[in-house]
C-alpha cells in the first residue's frame, strides 16, 4: 500500500512519541532574507503548498504516557504525538496511559470509559489526532473505530494498515503488535509537517506482507529508511538510513527522519528524540523477499520493523531556484547556507 502521511492512496495521488520539535516552516531558517531586489529575486516555497493536514509533525519518546503537544503546529496542521515522562499523566489530564488503550483493546466498547472520556474531552482536537494515527496503524482497511464524546461530537477513525488485529479485537496488545504500530507511527513522522507520499513495506505480526499496489516499486524507486521500536514501553522509537546514495552538502529532503542530523548541533537524529540508529543494512535483517527489512536490532534487542520508499522529488538541491522549507539563508552553496536560493540573511 502507498501511504500519504497516515493516509493510503490507490490509483490517485490524493492527499506519517518527551521533547517536542518545533515545526520548521520558515524557508530561511533563523535569519530572514533581505527584500528581493531586481538583481536577486528569491522565490520562497509557500508553506501552503505543503499539505500539513496529513503529516505527523514529529515523534518524541520517553516513558509512560501517550500525550499531545500542539506547540509548533501550523494552522490546520496535525499535532505531535509524544510520550509523557510524567508518571502522573493520568491524574494531570495530559496523557493517555497504555492501560487505557493497550490493555483494554482498540474497540468502541473498550474505549468508552470514564477515563478515556475525561482524557479525550480535555482537548478533543489533539486527542482526535492521537486516535487517528493509532487507529490507522492498528486497524485494517475497511474497519472504522467510532467514538461519541460527552459533548455530543462524533468521531470516526478509519483503519489502514491492520498491524494490530488482536488489539483491535479487544485483547491486550501483544508486544509484536506494539512494535509494529510503533514502527508505523514512526515511519509517518515528518520534520516539516509536510504531506509526502511514501511507500510502506513490511509484514504484519502473523507474517503476511502488507499489500503492495501494482507499480508501487516503480513509482517509489528510492529506498529510504527502516523504522522500529516500542512506544508502548520505555524503549522509544528508532530510525535507520536506507538511501542508496547519501545526500551531498547541497542537498536536503522533506523526508528527514531517517537521516542523521547534519546541523552541527551534536544530536544524532534529525527528528530527536527519535534515535538515529545507523544504516539499515548494518542493523537490520532483510526479509526473504529482499524488498524490506523484517527486523532491526539496537541496544541488544530485536524489533519488528517497517521499511519506507520515496520518490526522488522530495529531495532538493541548493541552486534549484526555490528557497525550500528545508533550506536556510546565507552566503554559500550548502543546504544550511544557501545564497543561491534563499539569499543573504539580515
Amino acid at each position: 500500500k502507498v501511504r500519504s502521511g497516515m493516509q493510503k492512496t490507490r490509483n490517485s495521488a490524493a492527499g506519517s512519541l518527551a521533547a517536542t520539535l518545533l515545526v520548521l516552516i520558515a524557508a530561511c531558517g533563523t535569519g530572514a532574507p533581505v527584500e528581493p531586489q531586481k538583481q536577486f529575486r528569491v522565490r520562497h516555497q509557500n508553506p501552503a503548498e505543503l499539505d500539513t493536514l496529513n503529516g505527523l509533525l514529529s515523534i518524541s519518546v520517553s516513558d509512560s504516557c501517550l500525550s499531545i503537544d500542539l506547540q509548533g503546529a501550523p494552522p490546520g496542521g496535525d499535532v505531535t504525538v509524544t510520550v509523557d515522562a510524567d508518571s502522573t499523566c493520568d491524574a494531570g489530564m495530559n496523557g493517555l496511559s497504555p492501560s487505557l488503550l493497550g490493555l483494554d483493546g482498540l474497540r468502541a466498547d473498550k474505549i468508552k470509559t470514564k477515563q478515556f472520556d475525561r482524557w479525550f474531552n480535555q482537548d478533543p482536537y489533539s486527542a482526535n489526532q492521537v486516535m487517528k494515527y493509532l487507529t490507522k496503524c492498528a486497524l485494517p482497511d475497511g474497519e472504522t473505530l467510532n467514538y461519541a464524546s460527552d459533548n455530543g461530537a462524533s468521531y470516526s477513525w478509519p483503519g489502514v494498515f491492520g498491524l494490530a488485529p488482536r488489539w483491535a479485537s479487544g485483547e491486550s496488545v501483544p508486544e509484536d503488535e506494539q512494535q509494529l504500530v510503533s514502527a508505523c507511527v514512526a515511519a509517518h513522522a515528518n520534520k516539516y509537517g509536510a504531506h509526502v507520499l511514501i511507500s510502506v513495506l513490511g509484514r504484519r505480526a502473523d507474517g503476511t506482507p502488507l499489500p503492495m499496489d501494482a507499480g508501487e516499486l516503480a513509482s517509489f524507486p528510492v529506498t529510504e529508511g527502516c523504522f522500529f521500536g516500542n512506544l508502548f514501553h520505555k524503549d522509544g522509537a528508532f530510525a535507520g538510513d536506507d538511501r542508496p546514495i547519501s545526500l551531498s552538502d547541497a542537498d536536503t529532503s522533506l523526508r528527514a527522519c531517517a537521516l542523521p542530523d547534519r546541523s552541527g548541533g551534536g544530536a544524532s537524529s534529525n527528528c530527536a528524540p527519535m534515535v538515529y540508529a545507523g544504516k539499515c543494512s548494518d542493523i537490520c535483517t532483510p526479509d526473504p523477499s529482499g524488498l524490506y527489512y523484517s527486523s532491526c536490532q539496537v541496544k541488544g534487542k530485536s524489533y519488528k520493523a517497517l521499511s519506507t520508499r520515496i520518490q526522488p522529488n522530495v529531495n532538493y538541491t541548493c541552486g534549484d531556484g526555490i528557497c525550500q522549507v528545508t533550506e536556510k539563508c546565507g552566503t554559500g552553496t550548502t543546504w544550511d547556507n544557501c545564497a543561491l536560493d534563499c539569499g543573504p540573511c539580515n
